[in-house]
């Protein structure tokens, strides 16, 4: 996706109900249904270039019709002559709405919730409730009347659909603040009846019905929302309700509002105790894909979790987790976010196991965050590891919890699952999607509590579709980070719990082996699943006590030595690896862990080292690549993106060929190197692919 810098004024688009489009000469109308979806997808991201395919699967999902691209070609000319080439332009990349993001009432609506989520943790919440009111009022009804239930646009209107709940629910609480609890209560009771499995709501009313003097008719709310919980979905409630029927029995000072309705000072002025979380944000990834986030807490620490297999923002908010939220929000700011094919975050065509880290460094880059405390939950281990290793620059310490550095076996990793076990198990998965499927293996003690099952089955269905999740699946199943693991500097806690079957214990104790100075701690559990864990408590001790006595104890700037290096690496078999070496090291390269990978002081050397090597394999199997970048220097060897980068690019190389980045050739411009583009992703990273078509010989230096 790229930004187009031109808009056209005077149009503005409503998309929070019936699509509307409104020009200088008034309303404009569009006739075919799916023409109105094809304006709807464009303007979600206004002045961006859309693919032919994501504007596909937002009009027909992932199984379009065989005509799909040339039916969206028709549309396009169509809606074209209706609103004007100038507004629905062309690209060789696809299809844009030249309109200003202001101009569409989804960002403004945005912009507002953001606004007033910020006057009400500053402490402003009459300024707060107004701008919160003011976003809400931009609702005209459901967005994407009458699209297909398994188009993209459904699946947009689900998640907007969740941000307007949020911004109501914000609004509300703003609204507790500023002391006018009395009004409340009647649309309080409506919003429950209509959302009766929104614990938030459920805790609104509750502190509202206590302020007002209803002390029994508040414990009776709870009452009702227990017995709904439990007899339509199994489910106890969540910490946050349980919290505040205990604070109403004792009479906590905490529920009590402001002793005048204007006079609130600061962000916990009126509120009760509940975690204050933020309204759902979205950070845009490098590809123009968004990433929905929240924050809550606030602390000397940021704590960033990256999550699992599956993932929704809602699981995080609900029991049993909110005792680790809990804790973890009162050490810091827990920031928390869907990734990409999850929950409320966008939903791309192509899974990218490296655009995760992509994703989490745009969140925090959203939340303002130099440096965060990395938490990797089970499949998040692989993305976390990434983070920690390729930018320590941002990454205080780092967390994992039952995950693993790979998930297939192989040399070396011997305690991996088949991948015969591997197919089996996701097929099975895939084929029960939605209905708690596969929970024997992921809680063994918890699988016959029908609560937990349930409770399992909502996370799958919140997080995605079969077919979206599989892809996330294996895409997380395919990762393999071993190499990864010696360059880590960060502190590393790795809690694993004893008995777990999807992610054996092994896994744990390897990370912690070849992770420098890395604490282990064995779980006494067989829960894989943080949300239906039994031993959040000891996890929630053990994170609070590494935080404090290995992360805020250190200095959160360290100093750190940048070299500008050129990294080169080499895809090897064990039959050459030690020849390949020998030749590293008369070149006067670096050898770095991982294997096989070498640092030299000039791009000169570098390439001539490369050009060597490869002669050397008479079977021409072996294939390099190289890149120029700072690195950061440590006692371990040099750490940075450009060794990834570097590693996949030998990755990528054909059997005998050397590639480089543009970078490589720039700082050799002197040189006359011959070389041709590739066309070769190096994702997070946007940087253009070469070939070496005249390696150099000898060791030529620069």
């Amino acid at each position: 996706m790229e930004r187009h810098p031109t808009y056209r004024s005077a149009v503005r688009v409503s998309l929070l109900g019936p699509l509307e489009v409104q020009a200088e000469a008034g309303e404009v109308t569009l006739g075919a249904a799916k023409e109105r979806s094809l304006v709807a997808a464009l303007a979600l991201s206004p002045g961006v270039v859309l693919s032919p395919d994501s504007l596909v699967a937002a009009l027909w999902g992932e199984a379009p019709p065989v005509s799909a691209r040339k039916t969206l070609q028709t549309y396009v000319s169509n809606v074209r002559r209706t609103l004007g080439a100038d507004l629905v332009g062309t690209d060789p990349a696809g299809y844009v709405l030249r309109v200003a993001p202001d101009d569409v009432d989804v960002t403004r609506f945005r912009s507002l919730v953001r606004e007033g989520e910020d006057a009400l943790r500053c402490g402003a919440a009459a300024r707060g409730r107004e701008v919160l009111a003011e976003a809400i009022s931009l609702w005209r009804g459901d967005p994407f009347p009458g699209v297909g239930p398994h188009t993209g646009l459904a699946g947009e209107a689900v998640r907007l659909r969740e941000e307007y709940l949020t911004a109501l629910e914000a609004r509300i609480a703003a609204d507790l603040a500023d002391g006018h609890h009395t009004e409340l209560i009647g649309e309080l009771e409506a919003l429950v009846r209509e959302h009766p499995f929104r614990e938030r709501l459920w805790g609104h009313l509750m502190v509202a019905l206590y302020r007002g003097g209803r002390q029994a008719d508040a414990l009776a709310a709870y009452q009702r929302v227990r017995g709904l919980l439990v007899e339509e979905l199994g489910l106890e409630p969540g910490g946050e309700l349980r919290r505040i029927e205990e604070e109403i029995l004792n009479h906590d000072d905490c529920l009590a509002g402001p002793s005048e309705p204007r006079a609130a000072v600061g962000p916990a002025a009126g509120a009760p105790s509940s975690i204050l979380r933020s309204p759902v944000r979205y950070a845009r990834s490098s590809d123009g894909v968004s990433i929905a986030y929240q924050t809550a807490g606030d602390g000397p620490v940021d704590i960033l979790a990256i999550p699992g297999f599956v993932t929704h923002l809602d699981i995080w908010w609900n029991a049993p987790t909110d005792g680790l939220v809990r804790r973890l929000t009162s050490i810091g700011r827990l920031i928390s976010f869907d990734k990409r094919g999850m929950g409320l975050s966008d939903r791309p065509d192509v899974v990218d196991a490296m655009k995760w880290v992509d994703d989490t460094l745009a969140v925090l880059d959203a939340v303002d965050s130099r440096q965060a405390v990395v938490l990797g939950v089970s499949a998040g281990t692989p993305t976390a590891i990434r983070v920690a290793a390729l930018h320590p620059d941002r990454v205080r310490g780092l967390i994992v919890f039952g995950g693993g550095a790979r998930t297939i076996a192989g040399p070396g990793y011997e305690i991996g699952h088949s991948r015969e076990t591997v197919e089996s198990f996701a097929a099975n998965l895939e084929k029960g999607w939605g209905s708690g499927v596969a929970i024997s293996a992921y809680a063994p003690s918890r699988a016959k509590q029908p609560h937990v099952r349930d409770y399992w089955a909502r996370y799958q269905q919140l997080s995605a579709a079969p077919a979206a999740a599989m892809r996330y699946y294996w895409a997380a199943v395919e990762s393999d980070v071993t190499d990864l693991l010696p360059t880590i500097g960060a502190p590393t806690l790795v809690l694993h719990p004893e008995r777990d079957l999807i992610a054996p214990v092994a896994w744990g104790r390897f990370l912690a082996t070849r992770i420098p100075r890395a604490e282990f701690v064995a779980l006494d559990s067989d829960v894989d699943l943080i949300c239906v864990s039994d031993v959040i408590d000891d996890m929630g001790e053990e994170i609070d006590s590494f935080i404090r006595r290995s992360v805020l104890v250190a200095d959160p700037t360290p100093a750190v030595e940048l070299s500008l290096v050129t990294v080169l690496a080499v895809r090897v078999g064990g039959g050459h690896r030690r020849a390949v070496e020998d030749i590293i090291r008369e070149y006067g390269g670096l050898l770095q862990r991982p294997a096989v990978t070498a640092v030299f002081d000039t791009p000169g050397r570098a390439v001539g080292c490369a050009s060597m090597i490869l002669r050397h394999a008479a079977d021409n199997e072996l294939g390099a690549g190289l890149h120029t970048a700072e690195c950061i220097h440590t006692d371990g060897g040099y750490r940075g993106a450009a060794v990834e980068i570097a590693r996949q690019l030998a990755a990528a190389a054909p059997p005998g060929e050397v590639l480089l980045t543009r970078t490589v050739c720039e700082v050799m411009a002197d040189r006359g190197l011959s070389v041709e583009p590739r066309s070769i992703s190096l994702a997070p990273h946007p940087i253009e692919v070469m070939a070496l078509l005249s390696p150099q010989r000898g060791s030529s230096a620069v």
